[in-house]
C-alpha cells in the first residue's frame, strides 16, 4: 500500500480504506469522538479544516483500520513529529 514513510491526508486516507461514512463515524465515536457523522466527513472530505485533535482522532480510526487489515498505519497525523 505504502511505503514506511509514506503519510496520507484524511481524504486519501478515507478513500483508501474503504470504509463506509457509518464505517469511520462508528470507529471514530468509540475512539471518543463527539462530531457528527455529517462534520467528520466534511473533515474526512477537506471540506472543512478540522483542528489537530478532530484531525488526529479521524486519522487514529483510519489508521486503526489499516492495522486490522494488516496494514501499516498510512494516514499522517497533525503536530506529532513522525517516528523515524
Amino acid at each position: 500500500m505504502s511505503g514506511p514513510g509514506t503519510r496520507f491526508s484524511l481524504s486519501d486516507g478515507w478513500n483508501l480504506s474503504g470504509l463506509t461514512l457509518s464505517g469511520l463515524w462508528l470507529r471514530y465515536l468509540a475512539l471518543g469522538g463527539t462530531a457528527s457523522p455529517a462534520r467528520v466527513a466534511a473533515y474526512a472530505h477537506g471540506l472543512l479544516r478540522p483542528d489537530s485533535y478532530q484531525h488526529n482522532m479521524i486519522a487514529q480510526a483510519l489508521n486503526e483500520h489499516f492495522t486490522d487489515r494488516g496494514e501499516n498505519h498510512p494516514v499522517g497525523y497533525q503536530d506529532i513529529p513522525p517516528l523515524t
